[in-house]
């Protein structure tokens, strides 16, 4: 073996681990859907609310108030229903069975209306909306975060 074949191979095999191991971890961690459904009942949810104190237009105000709501109430849903912490015969709720995917949570058709409706609508608010410096930067992470978890997952259970 030349040298250069020696430190091709190590790279490679170093290359693929570091692959693998950032890959494994991601995938881990996206796939970890309690975490996202607390975090969007106890931050993103809020979050929306509170900026839609900020917003003038009575239509957009009215929007993200209701999906921040809406967020709240549908994952905490969510999350007691699929990690079984309240076990009934009443869960899911009828209001939501249409929006439940029992294997997956969301369906397909609530992650387009995310990824072509709300989002835009959240960009746009957050663009040509005066809000203070740090909900602006918190909202923005929201939007970036929610909107590739969405694409990622749209994709994957194509």
């Amino acid at each position: 073996m030349t040298v250069n074949t020696i430190s091709n191979t190590i790279s490679n095999t170093i290359s693929n681990t570091i692959s693998n191991t950032i890959s494994n971890t991601i995938s881990n961690t996206i796939s970890n859907t309690v975490n996202t459904r607390l975090i969007d009942v106890f931050l993103s949810g809020p979050l929306q609310i509170l900026i839609s104190s900020y917003i003038k237009n009575v239509y957009f105000k009215y929007y993200i108030l209701i999906v921040g709501i809406s967020n709240i109430i549908y994952n905490g849903h969510n999350y007691l229903l699929f990690d079984e912490k309240i076990k009934s015969p009443y869960l899911p709720l009828p209001i939501f069975k249409t929006f439940i995917d029992p294997k997956h949570g969301k369906t397909q058709m609530h992650r387009i209306y995310n990824l072509i409706i709300m989002y835009p609508i959240f960009t746009y608010i957050v663009l040509f909306t005066k809000l203070p410096h740090i909900l602006t930067i918190l909202y923005t992470i929201n939007i970036i975060i929610g909107f590739f978890y969405n694409l990622y997952y749209f994709v994957v259970l194509l």
